[in-house]
């Protein structure tokens, strides 16, 4: 399953570089100053630390950091140890480009030199082992040659057989930026679509979850908030593989005319649901899909987008699997929103016709994503110990 992990492995300390698919979460400390050695490439500070779900190296050198001085053999390495587990991470030059490298395998990052004496570098925890936990790590920059010759290598930290502390910290998705539209029915044109189940949490969600986690597929599921206390290991279940939470009123009144009775609703979902999971929704779905202007309006004011449907199999009918199946493949095209329900009724037909669903749409070469995800919204991210 392609875990959206609410606890992600991530260095405190420092740095800070954009990142586009997340609202930026950052923590932690200072630059490491060093004093001159006279080497080639005299290391000025050195910084390790996190931005949002990666790690981010920060080296800074008295001169120019010169790709010319690292293309027949030179290299920045980063040596992280914790516990008995040790990692080299290493900046080495090839042609025009800067590579990145873990224990001599190539390591998926992003490596850019804002200025002429500054390298910065950032790659997932995860690549190299990284769990959550005290963590030690120094920094040797090493020019072409220098294996050769004597005392030009520059080390952070100076004295030899010395660490820096440092603590693996843990990122939890704690929410998303509603942005663009206030009111959608479909994502953008693309093989990119999203399957939506509503009513639940149900008897009938871990079930679906079962199937979803066994399919490798992720869904978002608008909940009714009085029911969300009843069934809330299902509905932590339901964020910590992968899925996304909406919201879909406290007790599923039609609220299509808006006024304060819909504002209270819309609030008092998103607050049972924060308190169950830590997670707080981005996006809406009005019961019945009854909507109006003044409903839009409050909606996004809580911070939501009102989500519609392209795909409606009428599955709360219980017309049968086939009927189900049948429908969903006839009306789902480019950045189809797939309306289903977990709820509100006996959910066996729904939960017979997920797998073929998901089969017939993959050999369409469409792929699954959170409404989030297709919208293109960005997550909201804490850092936590």
């Amino acid at each position: 399953m392609r875990l959206r992990t609410l606890t992600i492995a991530a260095l405190a300390t420092a740095s800070v570089l954009p990142a586009a698919a997340a609202q930026a979460a950052s923590t932690g400390g200072a630059l490491h100053a060093l004093q001159s050695d006279g080497t080639p490439v005299e290391l000025q500070s050195v910084a390790l630390g996190q931005v949002n779900r990666d790690l981010v190296l920060t080296v800074r050198a008295t001169r120019s950091i010169d790709p010319a001085d690292f293309d027949d053999g030179g290299r920045i390495c980063l040596h992280v140890r914790q516990m008995q587990e040790a990692a080299v991470i290493c900046v080495t030059r090839s042609g025009t480009a800067w590579r990145l490298r873990r224990d001599q395998r190539a390591l998926a990052g992003v490596i850019g030199q804002p200025k002429a004496g500054i390298l910065r570098v950032r790659w997932r925890p995860a690549d190299v082992g990284l769990e959550p936990g005290s963590v030690s790590w120094r920094v040797a920059a090493t020019p072409d040659g220098c294996d050769r010759v004597a005392l030009c290598r520059s080390r952070a930290p100076r004295e030899s057989g010395t660490d820096y502390p440092g603590r693996v910290m843990r990122v939890s998705v704690v929410g998303c930026v509603a942005s663009g539209p206030t009111e959608v029915r479909r994502g953008a044109p693309g093989k990119r679509i999203a399957l939506t189940y509503d009513d639940g949490p149900s008897a009938d969600t871990a079930a679906l979850l079962d199937t979803l986690q066994r399919l490798d597929v992720p869904a978002t599921f608008f909940m009714i908030g009085r029911q969300v206390e009843a069934h809330a290991d299902v509905v932590r279940r339901v964020l910590a593989e992968g899925h996304e939470i909406g919201n879909h009123s406290w007790d599923h009144a039609d609220l299509g005319r808006g006024g304060a009775r819909a504002s209270r609703q819309l609030r008092e979902t998103n607050a049972v649901i924060q308190s169950v999971t830590g997670y707080t929704p981005c996006v809406f779905r009005p019961p019945y899909g009854s909507t109006g202007p003044d409903l839009v309006e409050r909606t996004r004011a809580a911070g939501l987008t009102s989500i519609l449907w392209s795909v409606d199999p009428l599955d709360w009918k219980r017309p049968g699997a086939d009927h189900i199946v049948a429908r969903v493949l006839r009306q789902t095209g480019p950045g189809a929103i797939i309306l289903s329900h977990d709820g509100g009724g006996p959910r066996a037909q729904t939960l017979a016709a997920a797998p073929r669903v998901i089969a017939g749409l993959r050999r369409r070469g469409y792929t699954f994503v959170t409404v989030s995800e297709l919208l293109g919204y960005r997550e909201r991210l804490e850092l936590r110990p």
